[in-house]
């Protein structure tokens, strides 16, 4: 008796689950796309950040992209990138730049590049300023070679971190 107690307490646990995934926003989506990453379940992660970003979610543009960069579908990451940072999203803002000033998946463009990275870094996002800083202490991407500028972009993205201020996503 007890088993059978279980296996429905179970079913209506799992019917709620699949009712609040159909009743989701956008938002939503990507919370629980993210849970699904941590969880080491990208096919689910991927369906719904999929979902969220054809909904014109910035975030969860961003977000897919990275996996599509990841996974070397450099074309589909650099328009979702595109669409994210035309939102103002700081995440595609970097992405897209660093697409841009990498050439993968477009034409290598460093100066617009730069400009979109550059962008997310004035935002206060942490991976923007971070690769900023790396760029300004070797000189690549035809900036000057700059350990000033370097130590105060990490400085300050070190600041931002430590205090949980910095944009992240």
């Amino acid at each position: 008796m007890q088993t059978h107690l279980l296996m429905a307490r179970a079913t209506v646990v799992a019917m709620a689950l699949a009712v609040a995934a159909v009743r989701a926003g956008p938002h939503e989506d990507t919370e629980l796309a993210e849970q699904s990453l941590r969880d080491g379940d990208l096919i689910t992660a991927i369906t719904l950040l999929r979902k969220a970003a054809d909904t014109g979610h910035a975030p969860a543009q961003a977000r897919l992209a990275d996996l599509l960069d990841v996974a070397e579908q450099d074309a589909q990451a650099v328009a979702l990138y595109r669409q994210a940072a035309n939102q103002g999203h700081p995440a595609g803002e970097f992405g897209l730049g660093r697409m841009l000033a990498q050439g993968e998946g477009v034409e290598r463009d460093v100066k617009q590049g730069l400009s979109w990275i550059q962008r997310a870094a004035d935002k206060g996002y942490t991976p923007a300023l971070e690769w900023l800083a790396r760029a300004y202490r070797s000189g690549d991407l035809g900036l000057p070679r700059d350990t000033d500028e370097a130590s105060r972009l990490e400085a300050r993205a070190k600041t931002l971190r430590t205090t949980g201020t910095g944009a992240s996503k």
